[in-house]
């Protein structure tokens, strides 16, 4: 007999529910804690059936799940990962507005009576890809939070310097380094010239003299303000820029050595690079998961809106963006690092802008071809792929 066992996740205590392929609860909603103790509580009362015979689910809630998982799979049993949006329309059906933890279990257990034509079934395995590819994400947008912090400051102290040499310039290793010494326009209208020179050419010499006169003439018609505490708040910033920086070199440098990014046969695409098919590879984990590139446009989120009523069909919809968002990122990205590598993909793209679609539009048709590309490699491992 098949067994549903919906499972409510917590942070520190799950619910669980029994029911049978007619709905009828077998075991009803239990607590057990998100421990050792707790998951050996759970076993207990699944001991009773075979592994076949029991469908365990739950939503995809965060991470608060991946340590039941991980139980799971040591101990042979293989689970669902429910999209929160359908086990909430789900739960709308029911005329009562009720909603706990005992009520979701059920709810769960439910859905996946109802669904189990078509089960998903999955195993917990570590995502290395996933980590790294999550932390560079999560790192590059402090960093970008920081240049925004900067750039504000820099506004008061400086307002001439970035609109004179451009976010670009201020980002280079030699303007970082000017900016911990001297980073109001009093502060470096009093340096010399030789000390200016000198700091912004650190590492080589990128900036010529008559560049370095500049700035410090700048820096004497300047309308910024000193202020001691904010040019301390700004070389702080720098100094957090410099260490997001190192942050990134490692955690990039660990998915470049990454066996499964140097091995992927994406590599044959023009233009793909490591980070971007550790982003790819990392949101897919197993093509098997999808039995047609559209299932992965539509995980992307690059799938387009549908819009129908009646007799009215809409001819221009704006993609979903409901998905992955970083593999969305990774595929627009990497479109255009392909159109660019590649005649053929650079025709496609322009031949959209011809169509009078924008730069991002034409991306996305661009991304929907390259994700026909990706899925063919990954579904034929056998077969060549060439692009020109």
């Amino acid at each position: 007999m098949t067994v549903f066992v919906g499972i409510d996740i917590a942070k520190y205590t799950h619910y669980a529910c029994i029911t049978d392929h007619h709905g009828q609860v077998i075991t009803q909603p239990f607590p057990f804690e998100n421990t050792m103790i707790g998951f050996n509580l759970l076993a207990s009362h699944l001991s009773n059936y075979a592994y076949d015979d029991v469908i365990i689910g739950f939503e995809s809630t965060g991470h608060y799940h991946e340590n039941l998982a991980h139980f799971l799979t040591q101990h042979s049993f293989s689970y669902e990962l429910i999209n929160p949006l359908l086990s909430k329309r789900f739960r709308g059906l029911n005329i009562r507005d009720v909603k706990n933890d005992k009520v979701d279990a059920l709810t769960i257990a439910s859905f996946l009576s109802i669904n189990r034509n078509q089960p998903i079934q999955e195993t917990f395995f570590i995502n290395e890809l996933a980590f790294l590819s999550k932390e560079r994400d999560n790192l590059i947008k402090q960093r970008s939070r920081e240049y925004i912090r900067l750039t504000a400051y820099l506004d008061r102290v400086f307002p001439e310097l970035k609109p004179r040499i451009g976010l670009s310039t201020l980002k280079t290793k030699g303007f970082r380094n000017l900016l911990k010494k001297a980073c109001t326009a009093k502060e470096i209208r009093e340096t010399r010239i030789d000390v200016l020179y000198n700091t912004l050419n650190f590492k080589r010499k990128s900036f010529s003299k008559p560049f370095v006169q500049e700035i410090k003439d700048l820096a004497k018609s300047s309308v910024g303000y000193h202020s001691s505490a904010l040019s301390q708040v700004i070389k702080g910033i720098i100094h957090q820029i410099e260490f997001l920086s190192q942050q990134v070199d490692t955690i990039e440098t660990e998915i470049i050595s990454n066996n499964i990014v140097k091995e992927s046969r994406l590599h044959q695409i023009p233009g793909m690079g490591p980070i971007q098919i550790a982003y790819i590879l990392s949101a897919i984990e197993n093509i098997s998961r999808f039995d047609h590139p559209s299932k992965i446009l539509a995980f992307a989120g690059l799938d387009p809106k549908t819009k129908e009523s009646g007799q009215f069909k809409a001819k221009r919809t704006r993609m979903s963006k409901r998905g992955n968002h970083l593999l969305r990122y990774a595929l627009t990205w990497a479109a255009n690092n392909v159109r660019n590598n590649s005649k053929v993909m650079n025709q496609y793209y322009l031949r959209k802008r011809d169509e009078g679609k924008g730069h991002y539009n034409a991306l996305g048709h661009c991304s929907k071809k390259l994700v026909n590309y990706i899925f063919f490699i990954l579904s034929n491992p056998d077969k060549d792929f060439i692009l020109q």
